[in-house]
C-alpha cells in the first residue's frame, strides 16, 4: 500500500502546479459563493483572509530565508542536498503548508460550507501523498541524516520557538529579490482572487455597485505591480539586482569573519 500512495504521490507532486489551481477552479464552479451576509458567510470570509495571509507569510518567508528547489528530476522527486536551515529548520514542509492554508483560505472566503470541507479534504489528502513520497525518498538518500532531522524538527505544524533567532541570524538574510523572482505569481494570484470572490458576494448581495471604484482600483494596482515585476524579470534586471544583493551579503559575511 505504502508503494501505490508513493506512485500517487509521485503524481501529484509532478502535476500539481496544473493540479492545484484547476482543484480550485472546479471546487468554485460547482460549489459557488455565497452571498455577503449570508448565515456565517462573513465569519467564513474573514477567516479566509487571514488563513490567505499567513499561508502567504509563510511562503515568503521560506522563499527568502533559504529556497528549496522542488522541481523534480526526470519526472521523479529528487533533491540533491537536504535543507534544513531557515524556516526548514522550524517545519519540514513549510511551503506545502502555506500552500494548504492558501487553499483552505481561498475556499473559507468564498464561503460555501459544502466547497470548503470536500475542498479541504482534498488539499489535505493531496499533500500528504505528496509528502510521503518525497519522505520516502529522501529516507533512502538521506537515510540517518534525514531520520535525526525528522526527530527534532515537526511535520506540518511550524515550532515557532527561535523564530525570530533564525529570521536574526546573519546566515539567512531576508532576499526580497529572490521573493519578487520566485513569488510574485502567487502572490498575484492570492491577491486577485479573494478580490474577485469578495466582488462576486458583493454582487449577490446587489451591494457591488456601492464599492465598484475601489475594486477596480486595487485591480489596477494589482495588475500594474505584477506587469512590473514581470518586465524586471524577463528584461533580466530583477535577476540583476539579485545577484548584486547576493554578492552584496557574500561580502559582508567575509568582511564579518576576517
Amino acid at each position: 500500500m505504502s508503494g501505490l500512495f508513493r506512485k500517487i504521490g509521485n503524481f501529484l507532486f509532478h502535476t500539481r502546479n496544473v493540479l492545484f489551481p484547476i482543484t480550485i477552479v472546479v471546487l468554485l464552479f460547482l460549489w459557488p459563493p455565497v452571498a455577503i451576509g449570508h448565515t456565517g458567510s462573513d465569519l467564513l470570509l474573514f477567516s479566509g483572509l487571514l488563513f490567505i495571509l499567513i499561508g502567504q507569510a509563510i511562503r515568503v518567508l521560506t522563499i527568502s530565508l533559504e529556497y528549496i528547489k522542488r522541481g523534480g528530476k526526470n519526472r521523479q522527486i529528487f533533491a540533491e542536498k537536504l535543507v534544513t536551515g531557515g524556516i526548514f529548520s522550524h517545519c519540514r514542509n513549510p511551503m506545502y503548508v502555506g500552500n494548504t492554508l492558501l487553499g483552505i483560505g481561498v475556499l473559507s472566503v468564498a464561503g460555501n460550507v459544502t466547497g470548503l470541507v470536500v475542498g479541504s479534504i482534498l488539499i489535505l489528502a493531496t499533500y500528504r501523498l505528496i509528502v510521503h513520497s518525497e519522505e520516502c525518498f529522501l529516507r533512502e538518500k538521506f537515510a540517518e541524516i534525514y531520520d535525526a532531522y525528522c526527530a527534532s524538527v515537526p511535520r506540518w505544524l511550524p515550532n515557532i520557538r527561535s523564530l525570530r533567532e533564525t529570521m536574526h541570524d546573519s546566515e539567512y538574510k531576508f532576499d526580497w529579490s529572490r521573493v519578487a523572482l520566485k513569488e510574485h505569481t502567487t502572490l498575484f494570484m492570492y491577491l486577485m482572487l479573494p478580490l474577485v470572490l469578495i466582488a462576486w458576494k458583493l454582487h449577490l448581495a446587489n451591494l457591488l455597485e456601492d464599492y465598484q471604484f475601489v475594486f477596480l482600483s486595487l485591480a489596477v494596482l494589482f495588475i500594474s505591480a505584477f506587469s512590473g515585476v514581470r518586465f524586471l524579470k524577463k528584461s533580466g534586471r530583477l535577476i540583476a539586482m539579485r545577484k548584486k544583493a547576493r554578492n552584496k551579503n557574500t561580502t559582508q559575511q567575509k568582511d564579518k569573519t576576517a
